[in-house]
């Protein structure tokens, strides 16, 4: 992924400005002869013209550092990464001072801790009004949750079933997004099929996926195809008379609004508009409703297999082992589909601590967003404009590309996000208070990287700190600009 060589010419009041704070341009995160110190230092920490070759290269030796994984710190920093969106220092060092199993119960029994004070901090969205509150209200809305919640893994949940359980404003209503938002908060979770009972009826999952045009007579199919293709078994494990009679047990849901269904926020059962014939679904013949549909395709051993495999993506590493993804179904069938003992599992294994796992996962835009306003501070004006930068960098709250959901993985990084991920950073290092930036290169990398970095990684840093030793905001910059920052 080779970057393109324009660079913009700097106007003159570009000029007077000192070369970190300015964004950065493509030649100087790629050309190693970048001019200015804080572009050039930028292009050492980046240097190369393959941006998954970088990543690698970061990657290999620091997975590879003997007894990384073994520091408690390090194993602090990766959980509360993988659990929620980083650690302070304070945070860091309280998760180092417990074993691996207490660590794990402390972020998974977050209903036993207070969110009083992020209650108190955020804003009062108009659900009442005829067209609700606007789109990026609730983007802000949700973005200033995940800076600010005491319950990290909470939120981490509530991305983790948005990016599954997809719907998107391109149909649905803000207001129908934010009561969905909700709904996938308090069952973060919960047993699957509560969950799924309820999204087939939450106003904005009937919009996306056309539930609200499910009718007697006339079935759309949309909804009861996306939740055995994606939410469930996976293609193959149904046929195409499975979908034509699912659809006919989803008929009888229905939102009352006229011609203003994208702001409705509550769903109606109504008997008139449910096909009550009998329908053969699985093999199975009966009067189903979607309820019944639901009961018959989380027990099976594919949905079982499809989600913990999903679920230990989110969290650990890419593609696990096939006994991994054995004993994490095992785990979710004999829990009567309980997606909380899946993710406890999950942050008790091995696998989760292994140099595989460690650093094998690139940031999402919402994942570093929130990371980078953690570290920097960020007030509650901060948050439509935080929310509005993720888009450049690929990822839109609410937004997803299609019922699918964002692609993850190593397509968050190109030659256009990246550029976009660093200036956000660096327009937030510039905002941070002085008391969040005094810290030296040791102290900064042992809180956002772990301490554990390439030899290039620490070079860069050590130089910029030396040649300009009273920009600390400069350095912050650096430090969340580094390869290992885009790593979780």
């Amino acid at each position: 992924m080779n970057m393109d060589d324009a660079a913009p010419t700097p106007s003159p009041a570009t000029r007077a400005t000192p070369i970190w704070r300015r964004p950065v341009s493509r030649r100087a995160v790629l050309a190693t002869g970048a001019a200015g110190a804080g572009a050039a230092a930028v292009a050492v920490l980046w240097k190369g013209t393959d941006l998954s070759q970088i990543l690698n290269r970061v990657q290999d030796p620091t997975r590879a550092n003997q007894g990384a994984l073994s520091d408690p710190r390090v194993r602090a920093g990766h959980l509360l990464r993988r659990a929620g969106f980083g650690g302070t220092a304070a945070e860091i060092d309280r998760f180092a001072a417990m074993t691996s199993a207490a660590m794990t119960q402390t972020v998974l029994d977050y209903q036993q801790t207070s969110n009083a004070t992020l209650d108190a901090q955020l804003p009062t969205l108009d659900l009442a009004s005829a067209n609700g509150p606007l789109a990026g209200a609730v983007q802000a809305w949700w973005l200033q949750r995940m800076v600010q919640t005491a319950r990290p893994l909470e939120e981490k949940m509530t991305l983790f079933w948005h990016g599954l359980l997809t719907s998107g404003l391109d149909k649905a209503g803000p207001a129908q997004l934010y009561t969905q938002n909700q709904l996938f908060r308090k069952m973060a979770l919960a047993n699957f099929d509560d969950l799924l009972k309820a999204v087939s009826k939450d106003p904005a999952m009937m919009v996306y996926l056309d539930t609200e045009n499910n009718r007697k007579g006339k079935p759309n199919e949309n909804y009861a195809r996306e939740l055995m293709e994606l939410f469930t078994t996976g293609i193959g494990h149904y046929t195409e008379d499975d979908v034509r009679e699912s659809a006919r047990a989803f008929t009888g849901w229905t939102l009352q609004g006229g011609k203003q269904l994208r702001y409705t926020t509550d769903s109606v059962f109504v008997a008139r508009l449910h096909d009550s014939g009998q329908k053969t679904f699985m093999g199975k013949t009966g009067n189903f409703t979607g309820d019944d549909i639901v009961e018959m395709l989380v027990p099976m051993r594919a949905t079982a297999e499809r989600l913990s495999t999903r679920l230990f993506s989110f969290f650990a590493y890419e593609n696990p082992e096939p006994e991994i993804v054995r004993h994490l179904a095992d785990t979710f069938q004999q829990s009567h589909y309980n997606v909380g003992a899946v993710v406890r599992e999950i942050f008790g294994m091995d696998a989760f601590y292994s140099a595989k796992a460690y650093r094998a996962l690139v940031k999402s835009p919402a994942e570093l967003t929130a990371q980078t306003l953690r570290v920097t501070g960020a007030d509650p004006r901060a948050f439509l404009a935080a929310a509005n930068a993720m888009a450049p960098m690929g990822q839109m709250l609410f937004y997803p590309p299609n019922v699918a959901g964002w692609p993850g993985g190593t397509s968050w990084i190109n030659s256009s996000t990246l550029l976009n991920r660093i200036n956000f950073t660096n327009a937030a290092a510039r905002r941070a208070p002085a008391a969040s930036t005094a810290q030296t290169v040791d102290q900064l990398t042992a809180i956002l990287i772990d301490g554990n970095v390439t030899s290039n990684t620490r070079d860069g840093l050590h130089a910029f700190a030396a040649a300009h030793p009273d920009d600390q905001a400069g350095l912050l910059f650096m430090a969340m600009a580094t390869p290992e920052f885009q790593l979780n």
